[in-house]
């Protein structure tokens, strides 16, 4: 599927229209792009980022009120984060979203199996598309406005009170060919360190799960949208199908877009909210988020 031919403006009308998502708008999805001018990198050096967005449902304010004060915390000032007011999974037609090519024929499948017959935190239920689909609109926001870096956040991210400070001298050890930062996340088969370029950088396992918090430039957003639809499954997994092998420890890492991870993460889930995407399963959330806490090395209680 040819996503560079869809501008921004027909993926918003289509998934997230001023009076709620209709089935019929998604055939409208194809138009030519009109490329913004490039953003100005220099004019904010004092700033990390060219902006910073907040993926919140409007039913969630109780989530937005939560990541506001984190971000405050965090040492960042009202106006210099957007909230992106996320696409409900539960007004998506998925059919219709499967006749345009935004999922495939897999992911509409494993969308309409029983909760109980779906592989937990991997296959597609409606919320995760939502989720996908909210993601996908601010790739498309930053590939057409040419930004240089752009830090995306989910509205359940914990910020340490020195965040900027300890990012700022992380990303120093990036290599500077990066289009995707992971700024937090799991690295679930315990590989990062095999893939270590620099102290607390490592390439990106295939295992590694999150869309909790990352950077990402307008190249790493046009390779995102290139590689993450048609979705077959939820969107972190699909962020890490294209792979290669490590040649030192054959561990496979992602290839495309070129990626890194900072481990240990800078921002932590906060799992005690629950989740509007998986099911709880009998998880205990809060031990949870205090052992990734603990990971990253924040003191609990």
């Amino acid at each position: 599927m040819n996503v560079r031919r869809w501008s921004y403006t027909a993926l918003h009308t289509s998934f997230n229209g001023s009076s709620g998502w209709r089935s019929s708008d998604v055939i409208r999805l194809p138009h030519l792009v009109t490329r913004c001018p490039a953003s100005s990198f220099s004019s904010a050096s004092s700033r990390p980022f060219d902006a910073v967005y907040v993926i919140n449902l409007d039913r969630r304010p109780d989530r937005w009120a939560f990541i506001s004060r984190q971000l405050q915390r965090a040492g960042f000032r009202e106006g210099e984060y957007k909230r992106f007011g996320a696409i409900d999974g539960n007004n998506v037609d998925v059919q219709k979203a499967r006749s345009c090519g935004v999922v495939s024929l897999l992911g509409l499948l494993r969308v309409q199996e029983r909760e109980l017959r779906r592989i937990w935190g991997m296959d597609l239920n409606p919320a995760a598309v939502g989720c996908a689909l909210s993601h996908a609109l601010i790739w498309a926001t930053i590939a057409a406005r040419r930004h240089h870096c752009v830090l995306v956040v989910e509205d359940d991210s914990l910020f340490s009170h020195d965040f900027q400070q300890q990012y700022v001298e992380r990303m120093r050890h990036v290599p500077q060919d990066w289009e995707l930062v992971y700024v937090s996340g799991l690295d679930t088969a315990h590989q990062a360190s095999q893939l270590r370029v620099a102290e607390g950088v490592s390439r990106v396992p295939q295992l590694h799960r999150t869309t909790n918090c990352y950077v990402v430039s307008h190249q790493g957003a046009r390779q995102l949208l290139q590689l993450c639809l048609p979705m077959a499954y939820q969107l972190d997994t699909m962020m890490t199908l294209n792979v290669a092998s490590d040649v030192q420890s054959g561990v496979p890492y992602v290839a495309s877009p070129v990626c890194y991870t900072l481990q240990p993460p800078l921002v932590v889930q906060a799992t005690r909210m629950g989740s509007d995407i998986q099911c709880r399963n009998g998880r205990d959330e809060q031990e949870e988020e205090r052992a990734r806490c603990r990971a990253a090395g924040w003191a609990t209680d």
